[in-house]
């Protein structure tokens, strides 16, 4: 994407020019990426005349105060023609999103304070600046939605109104990110230069169950093998957080919508049993924002909600010595090479021993038809990981739990990952998922009637359309 524009803004290609450029990109690009980066290029690029010119150096500012500082933001840089006007621009896959304050103030500083940089030839040394800053009046930060080609501007002042807010709000921020803290690991270890050396991140040899081989590193989650199984081309668009159209159903918000009503009890101070009075009222729709569902929905929530009170793990409160809701676990599984990130919906630990939940509602009134392990693969991981001792704690008396919630009841399902034919299965049921996805290089799409229900579909150009489905039906 910004190498496409850059050959169109400093290298004077046409758009075709720079969009007939991807197909020598090494490596290839993906269909699927491939079309979303001609859309946005070509989003970007219609916005109509522009005023400003784009600026190729970065705009840096060093400070000394016994020690060396460097403030730069790495967002497209413009300003007008006499350079009294600067403006970054930050460019968002789907939709304009809003930048923290100190996101902003350090760029508005940047912009308004700024000296020509080149990048340095190393990440940690100093950047090249070319002269000095020259007198810039005003200073605008505008986010930029590729996807619906959305504008929001978050910051429009004069230099000193730029230096008033990095007091305000980048200062704070700039000491926060040098200050540091501890660890957290997650799912940006992937992009993290001292990964390698990092101690937070366990060393966890085959919990994916798949042999050792020399490989470059992969990130995965569970949810990341469900969608490679269904469809690798769905896997990888999903994984480059490209825009998404229609991702959840009424279904799946009003899942969500109970998950966090869940969660929320859940994450009271100390274990304290769920009660019937602490769920929602009848005839109140009590979903909100991204999880809101039609009335009738709600009822059918509320219903669910109602079954958890006598299956809540915290009947026995005084037996539970820590929770954890919602947890992000990160995992290097060196014989897989893959960086596995798991987050279950609730960890707790009771009598020395760790304790992995699910939660999963559904409207259909009969139980599961077949094996857990088979309908929910995050429980074959959880079962590999306590089996192994990856979570700490005495892994003897460990379990995995999973309560599915229906409107008229709620069924328990308790899994001992000591058991020797339940983790066998665990670790067959990570190798049918996690090998094909470990060996894949070409992410093809395997269009089919879940084509229209494929929240990326829209960037596939092998997609199945609705009609054609039904046709082939």
């Amino acid at each position: 994407m910004c190498a496409a524009l850059d050959r169109i803004e400093f290298g004077g290609a046409t758009v075709d020019e720079a969009l007939g450029a991807l197909s020598g990109h090494r490596p290839a690009l993906h269909e699927g990426h491939r079309t979303y980066v001609e859309h946005a290029v070509r989003q970007y690029t219609s916005q109509g005349p522009d005023a400003f010119v784009p600026v190729q150096p970065y705009w840096a500012v060093r400070k000394d105060n016994g020690r060396r500082w460097e403030l730069y933001a790495w967002w497209r840089r413009y300003q007008s023609a006499d350079g009294t006007v600067r403006e970054y621009r930050r460019l968002r896959h789907g939709d304009a999103r809003a930048s923290s304050r100190g996101e902003i103030a350090v760029a508005a500083y940047t912009a308004a304070f700024g000296a020509d940089a080149a990048w340095p030839r190393r990440w940690n040394q100093e950047f090249v600046i070319h002269g000095s800053p020259g007198p810039v009046a005003r200073v605008r930060i505008i986010e930029i939605g590729l996807g619906d080609g959305s504008r929001t501007v978050q910051f429009d002042g004069t230099a000193e109104e730029a230096k008033a807010y990095y007091e305000a709000h980048g200062g704070p921020h700039v000491r926060n990110v040098v200050r540091g803290g501890p660890e957290r690991p997650g799912a940006a270890c992937f992009d993290c230069k001292q990964f390698t050396g990092c101690e937070a991140v366990p060393r966890s040899p085959g919990v994916l169950a798949l042999p050792s081989r020399r490989l470059p590193l992969r990130k995965v989650s569970i949810s990341d093998l469900r969608y490679h199984a269904a469809c690798p081309a769905q896997s990888l668009l999903r994984s480059l957080h490209l825009p998404k159209t229609g991702e959840y159903s009424d279904a799946a918000k009003l899942g969500q919508a109970v998950h966090g009503w869940v969660e929320a009890l859940h994450r009271r101070t100390g274990p304290i049993p769920c009660t019937r009075g602490d769920m929602p009222p009848p005839g109140e729709n009590w979903t909100a924002g991204r999880w809101r569902v039609p009335d009738e929905e709600a009822e059918t929530g509320r219903a669910m909600l109602l079954q958890h009170v006598d299956s809540c793990p915290f009947q026995l409160p005084e037996a539970i010595e820590r929770v954890e809701c919602e947890p992000t676990r990160v995992f290097h599984d060196t014989a897989a090479q893959a960086l596995v990130v798991a987050k279950p919906d609730l960890l707790y630990r009771e009598d020395g021993s760790w304790v992995w939940r699910e939660l999963k509602t559904t409207r259909t009134p009969a139980r599961i038809g077949k094996d857990p392990l088979d309908a929910y693969p995050q429980l074959a991981l959880a079962v590999v990981l306590l089996a192994q001792g990856e979570l700490g704690g005495d892994p003897s008396g460990s379990r995995v739990e999973l309560e599915v919630l229906r409107p008229d009841g709620s069924d328990p399902h308790v899994i001992d990952p000591m058991d020797a034919e339940r983790l066998a299965k665990a670790r067959a049921v990570l190798r049918r998922y996690a090998g094909p996805w470990r060996e894949d290089r070409a992410w093809e799409a395997r269009p089919g009637g879940h084509c229209h229900q494929c929240p990326v579909s829209r960037w596939c150009p092998s997609a199945q359309a609705p009609a054609d489905a039904e046709e082939k039906a």
